[in-house]
């Protein structure tokens, strides 16, 4: 008996963020470490039914301590190609580590004709040679060939038969009544027929395997796209769902706030417990992937929310605590989708206090949106100095969206140090001196719209409001570019095949191209000191904000789509094109890690027959997209797991929303047709366009932090703030990312520490002094751990020498893309006295 994988969830590969990955999998293996200790741990992560895997679970699974990987999906040619090869089974050699990996020869069931379950309508194996049902020896003849036909497929001499399924062993005694009269009769043959059979565990399994081969091939990217037919790819699921893909990915972020104040603060009731368990089984793989049943899916928001309240109520008290307020503070969760907050739209309020925490471990430049229900503030009492409000009119989709949103939004401007606090207030005055509100603008159409920046320099063409080009400041490079919105016409099954889009499946009409969505037109231009904005519309039910920042180095696109009509299913993407001279090669992220190489119509370990054009070209982005020349690149980072692709040259694709009205046949049950409020959902992101120079490149890294790590916001009325709180982090290296910062038991604190850049970026080892970057909450009594947390450093690593070989004291190395985990030992009473204050 043995634990396999050990996660809360068996999470998806495609959309779970690294962080989402480790959290969930820290949750299921530490419990498993504290309740039946060490001997307990896991050896092989069990990924057996996601549709896809990614090289960036392989290497997290290995830096665990995980030391073989088994699953069931792969493309059905690769699948073949290595059947061809007797190739199976590999040594994935991932960005972190290298880790023993097996396709399952039959998916994880059994064998066909040898399902026992009580759902499963195989004959029972009789015996009795009376019975007119006897058939021992056809049974037994059928699965030998079975075997034969496997162990062809495999080159150790040992495999792996997996007898079971989902709700298979409901009547165990059946099952194994059957298995054992099979493995009786094989065995009592194996001089004629080869073979042996035994109970096993996958480790024991993957020890057998290795005892035989030494000389495993090696395979460094991943494994996507997924298809299981001609017409049958499974790139839909990277985009299904996208409000509930974009909910997940924003509480990922706030989960981490939440851990970092449930350490600082002293206790209460409220803990971050069940949005840590809500986000663990949020990370399966029919969650964020978007291939639920619609009531299953809000269960998961529901979850969801339930533990973002949970985690609401422990930051306001917490910081209500830190800071000597009086009053009680509150949170306004519907701020950034829907432009409404119950505090600041009471208009008998004369004075509004906010507390902003910045869960990254960097200081951060932000630009904080706050529904408002007047601009009659002004701002006031800032401990940043240099922070700065002004005022804009509502989007008009916000009240498609939610008709009571507020009619004003503030942006204030300010600095927050890394994972610490910055405070301050907006005060009613009906004065006009002070205030200065982001007002339209008339625009002569024969003209383009010019903005500049510290960065930057963007030209929008007058008439439609259309991007046209972009020149980097730093390099003088320029980039002509243009933004679409198009959609797909959803196949419903033609004469090819009968397979339809769906939840899981992007299969766009045969033989067409995407679609324009209607014309362009400029609706406003909103220029700013600070920010700029200009708002375009797509006919009825698509919308886009560019926003150009004066201190930022990338252009925000804020996009809202919906409700999509339902005359025929849509998949609806938003293409740049640029006069980059990137020919078939793109990039796409690893689950925000490293970035992978991809070839249009083109896989690196077998010679790809490519049967659907656009669909079978698509991969999973989980944060961001790039292509490049010689000279530049251009990168699109996301808010949320999209499917994305560069079909052309000088091409970048996302698909942000798809409504259809049949089923895929592939498990759901039910067409993927979401709906809000008796019409169809309409759903809001947002893209960060990143254009430089090759040398700037890297520098994405640092930027999708930014994004991932949105500020978390208090909020109360009359509260006035005594003292304003620190948290002691010191960080000043932003390729030296604090990924987590928790409580670990009654007497300990786990920290992870992350080189964000690869090699390949520029990234280079880096020297962390845990004393001086963790002050008070550091202990000189630490220990480093895997990844995951549940077992010593020894357990996972080969070479601790080397491992170890650049650190000294309380400073570490870190390798670029490195991720190393450590725990702070300290007495208890200790452990709950180290906040302190500016």
């Amino acid at each position: 008996l043995e634990f396999i994988n050990g996660g809360y969830c068996m999470n998806d590969e495609a959309n779970a963020h690294y962080t989402a990955t480790i959290d969930q999998m820290s949750v299921g293996l530490q419990f498993l470490q504290k309740e039946f200790g060490p001997y307990a741990a896991p050896r092989i992560a069990w990924q057996i039914d996601p549709f896809g895997h990614s090289s960036a679970q392989a290497g997290l699974s290995a830096q665990m301590g995980l030391e073989g990987l088994f699953f069931a999906r792969m493309h059905y040619q690769d699948y073949q190609n290595r059947i061809d090869n007797k190739e199976l089974e590999f040594n994935w050699v991932a960005e972190g580590g290298n880790i023993f990996t097996g396709k399952l020869f039959r998916h994880y069931s059994a064998p066909p004709g040898f399902c026992f379950a009580s759902r499963c309508h195989d004959p029972p194996i009789v015996t009795n040679k009376k019975s007119p049902e006897y058939n021992l020896d056809e049974r037994v003849a059928t699965f030998v060939d079975l075997l034969r036909e496997q162990a062809d497929a495999y080159r150790s001499g040992h495999i792996m038969i997996t007898m079971g399924g989902d709700f298979n062993y409901l009547n165990a005694h059946k099952y194994f009544k059957n298995l054992d009269i099979l493995m009786k009769h094989v065995n009592a043959d194996t001089a004629n027929n080869g073979f042996k059979m035994i109970y096993s565990t996958p480790s024991r399994y993957m020890d057998a395997v290795l005892s035989n081969i030494k000389n495993l091939s090696n395979k460094t990217d991943d494994l996507f796209p997924y298809a299981d037919g001609e017409h049958s790819y499974w790139t839909g699921y990277f985009t299904s769902r996208p409000t509930l893909k974009g909910y997940i990915r924003s509480m990922n972020s706030f989960l981490q706030a939440c851990k970092h104040i449930e350490l600082m603060a002293p206790a209460t009731s409220y803990t971050s417990e069940l949005l840590r368990l809500a986000m663990g089984v949020a990370q399966h793989h029919d969650a964020v992937t978007g291939t639920s049943k619609q009531h299953v899916a809000d269960d998961y928001a529901e979850r969801l929310a339930i533990g973002q309240t949970q985690c609401e109520n422990l930051i306001n008290t917490g910081i209500k605590h830190l800071t000597g307020s009086v009053n009680d503070l509150y949170s306004c969760r519907l701020a950034a989708n829907e432009s409404t907050c119950h505090i600041t739209g009471d208009t008998t309020k004369s004075i509004f206090t906010f507390i902003v925490y910045n869960p990254r471990s960097t200081a951060k430049d932000i630009y904080l949106r706050i529904p408002m229900s007047s601009s009659a503030y002004r701002l006031v009492n800032p401990s940043d100095p240099t922070a700065f409000v002004s005022y804009i009119p509502t989007h008009y989709t916000s009240y498609q969206i939610n008709p009571k949103a507020l009619p004003i939004e503030a942006i204030v401007h300010l600095k927050v140090p890394g994972m610490g606090f910055t405070t301050f207030q907006l005060k009613k005055d009906f004065g006009v001196d002070y205030r200065i509100v982001l007002k339209s603008i008339p625009v002569v159409k024969t003209e383009n719209i010019r903005i500049e920046s510290e960065s930057l320099i963007v030209y929008f063409d007058g008439e439609s409001g259309s991007l046209k080009q972009v020149v980097d400041k730093k390099s003088q490079k320029t980039l002509r570019i243009s933004a679409k919105f198009m959609n797909y016409r959803s196949n419903v099954g033609d004469k090819l095949d009968r397979q339809t889009s769906g939840a899981y499946i992007f299969r766009p009409v045969y033989g067409t191209v995407a679609q324009d969505i209607d014309r362009p037109i400029l609706k406003n231009y909103l220029p700013g000191e600070f920010v700029t904005e200009v708002w375009q519309s797509f006919g009825d039910w698509v919308n886009l904000v560019y926003r150009v920042y004066v201190n930022k180095p990338y252009i925000e696109v804020e996009w809202t789509v919906g409700p999509i009509p339902m005359d025929h299913g849509r998949e609806v993407i938003l293409r740049y094109s640029t006069d980059l001279d990137s020919g078939k090669t793109f990039y796409t992220d690893s689950n925000g890690r490293e970035m992978l190489r991809r070839v249009l119509d083109y896989q690196p370990t077998w010679s790809l027959n490519q049967t659907e054009p656009v669909a079978g070209n698509y991969y999973p982005v989980n944060s961001r997209i790039s292509i490049k020349d010689m000279e530049s690149h251009f990168t699109v980072l996301t808010d949320r797991s999209q499917g994305g692709s560069s079909l052309s040259s000088g091409q970048v694709e996302l698909m942000l929303h798809r409504r259809m009205y049949k089923d895929d046949f592939k498990g759901v049950g039910e067409p993927l047709n979401e709906t809000q409020f008796g019409h169809g959902l309409i759903t809001r992101g947002r893209h960060w366009l990143f254009y430089s120079d090759l040398d700037s490149y890297g520098d994405h890294r640092d930027i999708g932090l930014d994004l991932f790590y949105q500020p978390v916001v208090s909020v109360g009325s009359d509260v006035e703030v005594g003292k304003i709180p620190r948290s002691g982090i010191q960080n000043t290296n932003k390729d030296l990312n604090v990924v987590t910062f928790e409580r670990f038991d009654e007497t300990s604190l786990i920290v992870r520490l992350e080189n964000i850049r690869s090699k390949s970026e520029g990234g280079k080892m880096i020297s962390a002094d845990l004393k001086k970057i963790f002050g008070a909450y550091f202990s000189e009594n630490f220990k480093e751990l895997g990844l995951a947390g549940d077992r010593p450093i020894e357990k996972v690593v080969k070479d601790l020498k080397d491992h170890i070989k650049y650190d000294s004291g309380s400073v570490i190395g870190l390798k670029p893309l490195q991720i190393r985990t450590f725990a702070f030992t300290h007495s208890e009473e200790l452990l709950n006295s180290f906040v302190n204050y500016a």
